[in-house]
């Protein structure tokens, strides 16, 4: 079932029922359901409140709100049921024919257009679509957003979680066992995939603010960070019972990449590095592997590579310490998703010519040196886009480690090319596929100035014959 025309306002019936479990914490409600009428046609949903039994003036304020906004349910219970039975009882109220459910926390704030938005990404086989933010776990945090429009992922997170409605009514009720939640979304997107077969996908086009876990702290924990772990940890045991440990913990192994950043560096630091790889923004799960550089550079990157080995990790980013880089140059690396992935860096002599090769060809055919090897040269040109190349440097470049594992040690060792682009002419033999991101400026760290995209020069052939 596809997304409809969101401007057509004759349709009487919503596109979307929001279920909203709401216990005290007045204002963030108030907060929550202004930003959604605000930004949101009346006539493209229901608003199902459930108030769970609440304490404070929050009661009160929802019959007043319920009665100047026509498209809104209130469920008044006398006690609290819970996130997971609050949810059940919304489902009870949907409208017999919206297409879409929408579970939602009342400690979040709409943005101006989501609806629309999110709905464009319900294509053929995805059942369950969900926002970036700035308080959610995973790859849903919007530190990971990088210009891209959308993202697979195995699970979602249930503070905004949107369904297509045939999976609500195939799925059925939430698993009540969750209790105040912490799981049930695990649980239901996996009973999802295994009855449906449909996926899921983050929508990075879309961002909703989530102050986070304001209700759950408060009535699980009674305030303290100690008892809410307990609590989280509780939960996940009925997920491991109910699924076992092995796969729950496979099927969530995707979280946090990890990646180890290996620094190949003299026996001192420039100034100018130093504060850029500072800078760099990190996703969680990264180590740092500084090696003083010998007299010969490849046995450093070596033993970078040894390092990365060592501690299981499943990506490396190799970076050399007379560069500066954009703070967003590692997520943009991740973001390729290719074997071998670096940014735009040029020689620091002249000319200076991008570290980043192609096969020479003429007439659709490689050239090679006096040696048999194959010719490389430079031919495309700065702030073209993703390029897929032959060869790169090792100057700022992420490998996946399985181009160590598919490659035989020493991995990087000066041959035809020098040894980071020989090791790229290795990977390409076994076809791993290399690209350049010619946006990504790097800028080399030179005598008097850093070399970037405007000291480009054209033309620079590499083999045995300079």
């Amino acid at each position: 079932m596809g997304a409809k025309d969101f401007t057509m306002k004759a349709e009487l019936r919503p596109i979307v029922d929001i279920i909203m479990p709401v216990y005290n914490n007045l204002k963030f409600t108030q907060a929550a359901l202004n930003s959604l009428y605000r930004y949101t046609e009346t006539e493209l949903f229901r608003v199902i409140v459930v108030d769970n039994g609440s304490q404070d003036e929050t009661t009160d304020f929802l019959k007043n709100f319920k009665v100047s906004h026509g498209n809104m349910e209130l469920i008044i219970s006398d006690e609290n049921l819970g996130w997971c039975k609050g949810l059940n009882v919304g489902f009870r109220q949907l409208h017999p024919k919206s297409e879409y459910v929408l579970w939602a926390n009342n400690d979040i704030l709409f943005e101006q257009d989501w609806l629309p938005k999110m709905l464009k990404h319900f294509r053929a086989g995805i059942g369950a679509v969900g926002p970036t933010s700035n308080y959610v776990s995973g790859r849903q945090c919007v530190i990971y957003n990088h210009n891209h429009y959308e993202e697979e992922a195995p699970v979602l997170i249930g503070f905004f979680l949107m369904f297509r409605r045939e999976v609500i009514d195939l799925v059925g009720d939430i698993d009540e066992r969750f209790g105040l939640g912490g799981g049930e979304e695990y649980d239901y997107l996996l009973r999802m995939k295994k009855l449906l077969g449909l996926r899921c996908v983050i929508a990075r086009d879309v961002y909703i603010h989530h102050f986070g876990s304001k209700t759950l702290k408060e009535v699980c924990t009674n305030g303290t960070d100690e008892s809410y772990n307990d609590y989280c940890f509780k939960m996940d045991q009925v997920l491991y019972e109910k699924w076992g440990k092995e796969e729950i913990d496979k099927w969530l192994a995707y979280h946090f990449p990890e990646i180890l950043i290996g620094i190949v560096h003299p026996e001192y630091l420039h100034w100018r590095f130093w504060l850029s790889e500072k800078a760099l923004r990190k996703p969680p799960g990264v180590e740092l592997c500084n090696v003083v550089r010998p007299a010969l550079v490849y046995e450093a990157r070596n033993d970078i590579v040894k390092r990365a080995k060592e501690i299981k990790v499943k990506k490396l980013l190799m970076i050399d310490a007379d560069m500066i880089f954009p703070t967003d140059a590692l997520f943009r690396l991740m973001d390729i998703q290719v074997p071998i992935a670096a940014g735009y860096f040029f020689s620091r002599e002249k000319p200076h010519f991008p570290c980043a090769m192609r096969f020479a060809q003429k007439d659709g055919k490689p050239l090679f040196d006096s040696k048999g090897n194959k010719l490389l040269e430079t031919c495309f040109f700065p702030n073209t886009g993703v390029q897929e190349v032959d060869g790169v440097g090792a100057a700022f470049t992420l490998y996946d480690m399985r181009v160590f594992e598919e490659i035989s040690e020493p991995w990087f060792y000066p041959g035809a090319y020098g040894e980071d682009i020989d090791l790229c002419v290795k990977a390409r033999d076994k076809g791993m596929r290399i690209k350049v991101d010619t946006d990504l400026i790097i800028k080399h760290i030179g005598y008097s100035k850093e070399i970037g995209s405007e000291d480009f020069e054209q033309g620079k052939s590499i083999g045995n014959e300079k």
